[in-house]
């Protein structure tokens, strides 16, 4: 009898541990919603939950407490165009053309480029709207617009997203609403609603609450009518010039750059009262992330902080790729967690996809990895490869290999030679100015890198300021390391292979968007004709 007894006690004990153990691990009850928040040009340190002090951030604080906080968060690119393609994709950029080493073409540089975002290329909208998701986006998209055969060829309606409402281009200084417009105002400041320019050129007062509202009406649409979703909310904001609207001037103690980083917060808010007012925040997996770091040369008091990193935009030291990350999804990702290991945008595609229940594109190569169970198991997590290579225009100039981060070539600053009151850590001097001051970004040709062999090599968790380079004294393995990495290297490369050039193309003036739908026609081009709601073609 008392064995029995005991017996009993051993499987209850049991059960009941299962049980336990069962209870804890998270559970993925169907395919989710995907909001994805990306942020232009915000530093690593410009959030609250990432250690800003003086810029109040709530909304975006609470996805920090009810998710995953990722503090090894990395871009495919530190400038927007090729980041943002890396991130459709899954794929690193410059197989496809979407990169380059010098200005103005490390970027899309016009409206009137005949290049782009190559129809070759499949993108995350994409291969989900094949499992029957509805595609929206909001917001910046900067990957090219026509071609000389397709009319709108390189915009979202192209490339997977059933409904867009955004800048075509991006912003700019020329657009600037405290300055005056310029010259190329009509030419290339403006919004478009799918294959229709609907505003030309832009109203900054209210372009933020525009860009939320259609979101807003997306979800709720798509909630209505029970149809899963992917929704990505590229947001204007932080991006030089500064902009905010008549509610969100002034009332930020970080001065006009925190008024932005506010206005975009409340934004986030009102996006995620909207999950929940229509009862999907619990089936929405949540992400909101930044395309590059800070862009150091406008000026320290009008742009993003790297919290401590060094570099910044253009760059691929880790003010320049290592960004805000962050993951929520109620009952899924644990709630109050850090994951130190890396994570890329690249690394988005195939993770979505198969929480969806699909694949990423197998007839060709994906950059990223699913890493999925390292944002639900962040405390016992490992990168499932190792090595992220970091690109400066055609070129890699540094890789993470686990914990450490090689740097094969660097930026040349300026420095005592070259002294500039704008910035530290940064490029001012190019013959093309962004801001009217001198600022520019780092190039990436050789006559601008200085060549480190063997690599310069930083612990990336024990000095991510990258102040402290090792030695093959303070690393025992240091030439394992570099053997290892600069082997790999060259197997990356065999992988890379020649193909047309999307960036470096002449401005056609009648392939800049009009008003008319027609060529670009001097003062012809001007309207403001949106109406939330409304289906454009």
């Amino acid at each position: 009898m008392r064995m029995r007894m005991w017996v009993l006690v051993v499987v209850m004990v049991v059960v009941a541990a299962v049980a336990a153990a069962a209870a804890e691990e998270p559970k993925v009850k169907q395919p989710p919603n995907f909001l994805v928040l990306m942020v232009d040009d915000l530093g690593y340190g410009d959030l609250g939950c990432f250690g800003r002090k003086n810029v109040s951030t709530p909304h975006v604080d609470s996805l920090c407490r009810d998710g995953v906080k990722m503090d090894q968060f990395l871009v495919p690119a530190s400038v927007c165009t090729p980041s943002r393609a890396g991130f459709l994709t899954g794929r690193l950029p410059r197989r496809f053309g979407m990169t380059a080493n010098v200005l103005p073409w490390r970027v899309m540089a016009t409206t009137g480029q005949p290049t782009g975002f190559p129809d070759s290329e499949i993108t995350l909208p994409e291969v989900l709207r094949e499992k029957g998701y509805a595609t929206g986006m909001s917001g910046k998209w900067h990957l090219g617009i026509s071609n000389l055969t397709h009319h709108w060829a390189h915009l979202p309606k192209q490339h997977g997203f059933d409904s867009w409402l955004g800048l075509p281009y991006t912003n700019m200084h020329g657009c600037d609403p405290y300055h005056g417009l310029q010259n190329e105002s009509l030419r290339d400041c403006m919004v478009m609603a799918n294959n229709t320019v609907v505003s030309q050129p832009t109203i900054y007062s209210n372009l933020t609450q525009t860009l939320t509202d259609h979101a807003i009406h997306f979800i709720t649409e798509k909630a209505a009518l029970n149809q899963p979703f992917f929704f990505y909310m590229a947001y204007v904001h932080v991006h030089t010039p500064l902009f905010s609207s008549p509610k969100f001037k002034n009332v930020s103690a970080g001065g006009v750059f925190g008024d932005n980083v506010e206005e975009m917060d409340d934004s986030v808010g009102q996006i995620l009262r909207a999950l929940d007012e229509a009862h999907i925040a619990n089936n929405t997996l949540v992400l909101l992330t930044s395309d590059n770091g800070p862009f150091l040369e406008e000026g320290w008091s009008r742009r993003g902080r790297t919290g401590g990193l060094k570099g910044g935009k253009g760059q691929t030291y880790e003010g320049g790729i290592r960004v805000p990350g962050i993951a929520r999804w109620p009952g899924v990702i644990p709630a109050g967690t850090v994951l130190h290991e890396a994570v890329t945008t690249l690394d988005l595609m195939p993770t979505f996809a198969a929480l969806a229940d699909t694949t990423a594109p197998t007839d060709r190569i994906i950059d990223g990895a699913n890493v999925w169970e390292m944002m639900v198991h962040p405390h016992n997590a490992t990168r499932p490869d190792p090595i992220i290579w970091h690109y400066c225009g055609h070129n890699v100039t540094a890789a993470r290999n686990g914990r450490y981060k090689l740097h094969f070539a660097t930026q040349i600053w300026a420095s005592d030679a070259r002294p500039t009151p704008l910035c530290i850590e940064c490029c001012p001097y190019s013959p093309l100015s962004f801001n009217g001051t001198g600022g520019s970004l780092c190039p990436c040709d050789a006559e601008h890198l200085q060549r480190h062999d063997p690599p310069l090599i930083f612990d990336m968790l024990t000095d991510p300021g990258e102040s402290q380079p090792l030695t093959p004294e303070t690393l025992p393995n240091f030439n394992q390391l570099v053997r290892d990495t600069k082997q790999a290297l060259a197997e990356h490369y065999a992988t890379v292979h020649p193909t047309r050039d999307e960036m470096v193309s002449l401005p056609i003036p009648p392939l800049s968007p009009c008003c008319t739908n027609e060529w670009f026609i001097g003062d012809a081009c001007a309207c403001q004709i949106y109406e939330e709601g409304k289906v454009y073609p």
